[in-house]
């Protein structure tokens, strides 16, 4: 009997150019599990801009902030 393998998680980081935050995002391809959140110095106090979505929503919330001033892109921000 074949063990099946565990699913691929993706994480990646990316700077956007005209806010100046760094932006992480986390995820499982093929699953809404997907996170975005803003990257700041403590581990514990990460601002969420979205989870649970799809890849699709990642990639186009991604392009959205890009040319966001960083004021905006903290407002998006869950918490």
């Amino acid at each position: 009997m074949e063990a099946k393998k565990p699913l691929a998680k993706v994480e990646g980081r990316k700077r956007l150019k005209l806010s100046g935050l760094t932006v992480g995002f986390r995820g499982t391809p093929s699953l809404d599990d997907w996170v975005v959140y803003i990257l700041t110095g403590t581990k514990s106090r990460r601002w969420i801009l979205v989870d649970r979505v799809s890849e699709r929503r990642v990639k186009a919330l991604l392009a959205k902030i890009q040319s966001m001033p960083k004021r905006e892109v903290e407002r998006l921000a869950k918490g």
